[in-house]
């Protein structure tokens, strides 16, 4: 017969009362051996059969107590499972940023490395790479952009330019033409289109982020606010250290 030992946290107990309750309800399960629990340390050491998860435990003593149960390595499974369910949805833009921030280093390292070398050509691959994701199905991004863009939603045509409006702030950066009034215009298309994305997650609107164009369906999240931010804090520096 194999034999399962697991530990759990648990809450709710205040007594050797709930303990001895606990223990009852928990050992008259055929599959349950022992349950060994610890009142100063608030777990349970479980011998089973069978490979008890948090949710059936609670399950069974819900009748007679208010107890929760938690088990460490199930947590962390879960969390691991979380991250890695994360990255493999948003792998695209994962990938994306990876090879903006490798080529922004690789370019600013040439002589003498600089912040503001290195946020410049960032920016500027970034408006490169992203646009060439746009550009492959121009109209449909100006479709799925109008969803949260407040400015192509009043406007389209916005949306149908902004592709070229990036390729072509991404070529000025790389060439550092312009330099605050292309850092102001990052500024300006950024903060409306991150308001945007707050209030859709604000009201849980389940919809397409169309950073990466329409031909990847990856929604909308926290990730899209952050990498807009960032441009824009980016932008602010470059501001304040060229006045």
């Amino acid at each position: 017969m194999i034999k399962l030992k697991n530990t759990y946290e648990i809450k709710g107990m205040t007594c050797d009362g709930c303990v001895q309750t606990i223990k009852n309800k928990l050992e008259l399960e055929n599959d349950i051996i022992e349950a060994n629990i610890s009142l100063n340390e608030s777990k349970i050491i479980l011998i089973s059969k069978k490979d008890y998860k948090s949710k059936d435990l609670d399950k069974i003593t819900k009748n007679v107590g208010s107890y929760s149960f938690h088990n460490k390595n199930e947590t962390n499974k879960k969390k691991k499972n979380k991250l890695l369910n994360y990255i493999k949805t948003y792998k695209p833009i994962l990938l994306a940023l990876f090879f903006v921030i490798l080529l922004a280093f690789i370019s600013s390292i040439e002589e003498s490395f600089t912040y503001k070398k290195f946020f410049r050509l960032y920016m500027g691959y970034f408006f490169i790479i992203f646009s060439f994701l746009k550009l492959q199905n121009i109209n449909q991004f100006a479709i799925s952009f109008s969803k949260y863009d407040p400015i192509s939603k009043k406007y389209f045509k916005f949306g149908v330019i902004y592709p070229f409006l990036e390729l072509f702030l991404g070529i000025l950066f790389i060439l550092n033409f312009f330099g605050l009034f292309i850092n102001i215009l990052t500024i300006i298309i950024f903060i409306p289109q991150t308001i945007g994305i707050i209030i859709k997650l604000r009201n849980n609107e389940k919809i397409s982020c169309a950073c990466v164009g329409t031909s990847i369906e990856i929604p909308i999240s926290n990730l899209t606010i952050l990498e807009n931010l960032i441009m824009c804090l980016m932008a602010i520096y470059m501001i304040a250290v060229s006045i």
